[in-house]
């Protein structure tokens, strides 16, 4: 009896679980197993040294940590710790807390569980965290640094060269024009399509660079959120991207009295699109810029409303009129006719309904890496420019 007692406790000892025990030495269950050494001194010895033990690790700081570090420069950290009162981390916390210096990174995603463990009457809180953070950019600025850039640039100013203007008015929507991948060689018959356009004179010309007027948001050949595309030459780009439209943008001074540029956020390169515009409106004190970062848009074009989004964010019409309607309320009961234009899968599309024309744009680009890989490539290229008269849409412009 006692001998099969011992051999049970030298089990237990060595770490085998009551199952393993009963299984090992042919008991039917876990209950028979236990039952044969419950009342022996040395089981109540082992089972008070377990306790102990258990207590002594709950009560202990369980530190875990875990890093990655992935090929787009981003650290994925996770840990696991124990605490006596429950907390609220805010993010820059939350960085410290797992090692990282909130100067250095910034954090770009955050996940996070909490739950509690009683001993002995006190309450643990176990938290667990995963975060992945970026490296800062040393040259990371605001963006009132980035107008400063501006501050030296000399405004030029274009005289006005008709007297009697027709009362038509002019939409130049520019979607999608991924300068970088495309050269203004490449765009040279479309500008001087566009031009002969804009020298038949209007009382109001819109310029709208409608997302994506750049393939790329930096010398990395990197989108915004870092997805590295095709190899283009960015410098060579911007200075393509300007060649292209300052010529347009004086021409279209020297015939309308009103001109105006609205810029929207795209996904290939919302900075560089927004440091460009920021040096038109340097340029040309006279025309009248919408540089806001909103992502939803409108603008007057006479009596006519221009609702905008570049289209990657909301891509079903009906839910973009909702947001439209719920943003220009105002504006949408004060129009004489509602236009609803997006771009970003560069094909066209057209569709009337609840009070307004949605046109998704074509664009002029050629096709990417991704299009042809992805077999994008079939759309017709084109660019899309509209007129209206003072109460209508008078003609579209496939150019």
């Amino acid at each position: 009896m006692q001998e099969e007692q011992n051999r049970i406790l030298d089990l237990k000892e060595e770490g085998y679980s009551w199952t393993q025990i009963a299984n090992r030495l042919g008991y039917p269950s876990v209950d028979s197993v236990r039952g044969r050494v419950r009342r022996t001194q040395r089981y109540k010895e082992l089972m008070a040294k377990q306790k102990e033990q258990t207590v002594t690790k709950n009560k202990e700081q369980e530190d875990f940590q875990k890093k990655d570090f992935y090929e787009d420069g981003s650290i994925g950290s996770q840990i696991r710790v124990r605490q006596t009162s429950r907390k609220v981390f805010t993010n820059e916390e939350l960085i410290r807390l797992h090692g990282f210096n909130p100067d250095e990174v910034k954090l770009k995603t955050a996940t996070s569980n909490e739950w509690t463990t009683p001993v002995d009457g006190e309450t643990y809180y176990n938290y667990q965290s995963k975060i992945v953070v970026v490296p800062k950019n040393k040259t990371e600025i605001t963006l009132e640094e980035m107008k400063q850039f501006f501050e030296d640039i000399e405004p030029r100013r274009i005289e006005l060269s008709c007297e009697d203007l027709p009362k038509d008015y002019l939409l130049i929507p520019l979607a999608d024009m991924h300068f970088g991948l495309n050269t203004d060689k490449d765009y040279e018959e479309l500008r001087r399509e566009i031009a002969d356009k804009i020298i038949n004179q209007y009382e109001e010309i819109l310029f709208t660079l409608h997302g994506d007027y750049f393939h790329v948001d930096n010398f990395l050949n990197t989108t915004e959120k870092g997805t590295r595309i095709d190899d283009v030459d960015f410098r060579e780009g911007v200075q393509a991207g300007y060649r292209f439209l300052l010529p347009l943008l004086e021409l279209a001074l020297e015939n309308s009295p009103n001109v105006k540029v609205v810029y929207l956020k795209g996904n290939h390169a919302p900075s560089i699109d927004y440091m460009f515009i920021n040096g038109l409106e340097r340029l040309y004190p006279q025309i009248e810029f919408d540089t806001s970062l909103d992502e939803f848009k409108h603008a007057w074009l006479g009596n006519h409303s221009i609702f905008m989004h570049h289209g990657d964010k909301v891509k079903n019409a009906n839910k973009l009129v909702e947001i439209m309607v719920s943003h220009f309320g105002k504006e949408w009961g004060e129009s004489k006719s509602r236009y609803l234009i997006t771009g970003h899968f560069h094909h066209e599309k057209s569709l009337s309904f609840a009070g307004l024309t949605w046109y998704q744009l074509q664009s002029p680009s050629k096709h990417s890496s991704y299009d042809k890989a992805y077999g994008y490539d079939t759309s017709e290229s084109g660019q899309m420019l509209f007129e209206f008269t003072e109460t209508k849409r008078s003609a579209i412009y496939y150019v």
